[in-house]
């Protein structure tokens, strides 16, 4: 029978994206579903709209929603898939003696290469700007430290492959230019504060690099459209039946394939998977290990503040304030000394907003001795007087991206010669950003609006949460600065994730896994996972490159 395409692909992130390419590569008709749109840095507004909040009519990239008690993953919307919202990390996996038998590290290197290359990954730059950022130095003089002081717990450290454009010595940060794909495309400019929309264009993201490719071969990409069943057809194919998300009808159209891929990552896919399964009943063969293994990589987030001069000067603050309200002037004449010198004395503003988070790593061994155990890595955000400003003129319709470097030198200048601004300034923490092969293991469920939710053993953690807290303390004082615990975490158990893994995982057979080491599902036949779904446990590094390799791999098997 014939039907709308040859493959039909779910999603458009780092496992989809591969497919679409290979596919249209030897000139196969495919069709690429997407419930968000394309990005733009036009368009971008740093307020609700940021948000994938369709109920809320808000068609955002980045999509939090708590699922279960203890996890909110944090989620890609729009062409592009989860390119949109991750680091731009690129790291490789050493090992995979926990993995299927079938995969070795001699057969995934050509694999890695091949998407370190397409992403166009490059080391953080050692040359200014990008080099001469506040907490970029204080990170890289720490993890050096650190690597002196404990050779045998750190296995290495330093700038790390990112799948971001920086500017050449001698080219202007900021500037446009053409990719080695002859996608449109900018410099990373190290005022653009990333999460207020600096990154649309300056991250390798998959609209600039696979899909780009895929579309100039004839592969078409529809957006907003959120496939919510599968379903097997008689003669072998697939039908699936997809909603705009800005609609409110739940049906409002299908397409047929020969060959279909899924590749709406660990959440999306999963619980499209158990919708069709167990709500739906058009994938009832669907191995019982669906829904299992679920892993959050480690993912953990702890603070730093730089401590120089900080307490003097909110102690002299404080006195000053005092002396106000008892109106003695010997009190405030105290308080403002005791500001003065903490200022004097305190290091250049580490500003956290500004520059690439992740610029840079130190790794750690395993508890128990062996390799990639636990990374920390530098986060930045937006601070609050910068954001609140930046918010504030997003509702006025005056925001773009490239303002916020505006933004941030009319905050700066303040914070020179207004004491609360500067002693703000000097306070915001720098993210602890940390992740590795933790114990705690999950279980997808789906709740009574049959959307995923996330079962996961938050106690069996502390260990390893332990165990980061321990290398946090060292490496904060090595920054020369007080270590901030995740007291969020810590009381009400609840972890932010950007790297969730599992629930439609590899195994040998349908005994022990829901899909083979080539992501095909078994059961059933041309249909494939390709997205973090399928990894069977916590990888340790940042899993965006593992999954490109993947789907690499399989794409070369198919």
């Amino acid at each position: 029978m014939s039907k709308d395409t040859d493959v039909l692909i779910i999603g458009s992130g780092f496992g989809a994206s591969v497919a679409a390419l290979r596919y249209s590569e030897k000139g196969r008709s495919v069709l690429v579903l997407e419930r968000g749109g394309r990005i733009s840095r036009d368009r971008f507004e740093a307020d609700d709209d940021m948000l994938w909040q369709p109920e809320n009519g808000r068609y955002g990239m980045n999509d939090f929603r708590k699922r279960g008690r203890h996890i909110v993953p944090w989620l890609g919307a729009g062409v592009g898939g989860g390119s949109h919202v991750y680091a731009g990390t690129l790291k490789r996996r050493d090992f995979f003696d926990d993995f299927p038998s079938s995969i070795t590290i001699d057969e995934m290197q050509p694999y890695y290469e091949m998407a370190e290359k397409m992403m166009g990954g490059m080391k953080y730059p050692d040359y200014p700007p990008y080099n001469q950022l506040p907490s970029y130095k204080i990170f890289r003089m720490a993890e050096q430290k650190l690597a002196s002081e404990y050779p045998s717990d750190v296995e290495s450290q330093g700038n790390i492959l990112l799948g971001i454009s920086f500017a050449p010595p001698g080219r202007q940060p900021g500037a446009s230019f053409i990719n080695q794909h002859g996608a449109a495309q900018k410099y990373s400019d190290p005022d653009e504060q990333k999460i207020l929309g600096g990154e649309i264009d300056v991250k390798n993201t998959l609209d600039k690099n696979y899909l780009f490719l895929a579309e100039k071969n004839g592969a078409k990409i529809y957006e907003f459209k959120e496939v919510y069943k599968i379903q097997r057809l008689s003669d072998g194919g697939y039908k699936v039946h997809w909603k705009d998300p800005r609609e409110n009808s739940k049906d409002q159209g299908n397409f047929t394939c020969h060959t279909l891929i899924c590749g709406a990552g660990t959440i999306g896919s999963t619980e499209l998977l158990m919708k069709s399964k167990f709500v739906h009943h058009t994938l009832p063969d669907l191995s019982d290990q669906l829904g299992k293994k679920y892993s959050s990589n480690g993912d953990y987030v702890t603070f730093l503040i730089p401590k120089k001069g900080l307490a003097s000067s909110w102690i002299g603050l404080i006195i000053f304030i005092v002396g106000l309200f008892m109106l003695n002037w010997w009190i405030i004449g105290l308080g403002a000394l005791a500001y003065v010198v903490g200022w004097i004395i305190s290091d250049k503003k580490h500003l956290p907003d500004v520059g690439t988070t992740n610029s840079d790593y130190i790794r750690f061994k395993h508890r128990d001795g062996s390799t990639q155990g636990m990374y920390i890595e530098g986060g930045r955000y937006p601070t609050p007087i910068k954001a609140v400003v930046a918010i504030v003129m997003s509702l006025t319709g005056q925001f773009k991206p490239y303002k916020y470097g505006k933004i941030n030198k009319v905050v700066n200048l303040l914070g020179k010669y207004v004491p609360i601004v500067e002693l703000l300034e000097r306070t915001w923490p720098i993210p602890l950003l940390m992740m590795g092969r933790d114990d705690a293991v999950g279980e997808f469920d789906l709740d009574k609006n049959n959307e995923v939710e996330v079962h996961f053993p938050f106690e069996k953690n502390d260990d390893y949460v332990a165990f980061l807290e321990k290398w946090g303390r060292k490496f904060s004082k090595a920054a020369k600065s007080y270590f901030v615990p995740n007291h969020i975490a810590k009381i009400l158990k609840i972890v932010e994730v950007p790297h969730n893994i599992g629930g439609c995982t590899m195994g040998e057979n349908i005994e022990n896994g829901v899909v083979d080491s080539y992501g095909k599902v078994y059961g059933y036949e041309n249909f494939y996972i390709l997205d973090g779904s399928i990894l069977p446990c916590s990888l340790g590094p940042n899993p965006a490159l593992t999954i490109l390799a993947f789907a690499e791999r399989s794409m070369s098997k198919i």
